[in-house]
């Protein structure tokens, strides 16, 4: 029986990806929206797909497809954003859907350094209704050169 190792995560807000399942903590997710169109962000990050204007305030829209290696592809009018807290940032993870907000109880939650050491980029696989959920890590979003970057990005554009 594995034990939880991040006892902060209670709740996630599941999402896909190419069919495959993957899940945010609750406490970082500010709100899911409807895709919009996104200005491009010249000299940004490749994971950047450009900005969104959300409320008066410009946020990054990150493409996690990259980051995962899942195959590119164009906006679909069905897809979403996520919007989250990184820590350091809000930004706009584009998804192809939300499905729900779901509970993490202890025993299916496993620490992914002991199953899956290569996955820098998640911080846990939970089983949910018989589905293995893989829970991205928000603060391996952005490499610290590629913060620096999107800062730099984000400060040219102001100016």
């Amino acid at each position: 029986m594995s034990k939880q190792i991040y006892p902060d995560i209670n709740q996630v807000v599941v999402f896909t990806l190419d069919d495959i399942f993957y899940a945010l903590p609750l406490d970082n997710v500010i709100r899911v929206i409807h895709v919009v169109g996104i200005t491009q962000l010249p000299k940004a990050p490749d994971i950047i797909a450009g900005i969104i204007n959300v409320k008066g305030q410009i946020i990054p829209v990150v493409d996690i497809r990259k980051r995962f290696g899942v195959s590119s592809r164009e906006i679909d009018p069905n897809d979403q954003f996520i919007i989250a807290d990184t820590g350091k940032r809000q930004i706009a993870l584009w998804v192809d859907t939300v499905s729900g907000i779901e509970k993490i109880v202890s025993p299916q939650h496993i620490d992914t350094r002991e199953t899956l050491p290569y996955a820098e980029f998640i911080r846990g696989v939970a089983k949910i209704e018989n589905e293995l959920i893989l829970i991205y890590d928000l603060e391996q979003c952005l490499n610290l050169n590629e913060d620096r970057e999107l800062g730099q990005a984000l400060s040219n554009r102001l100016e």
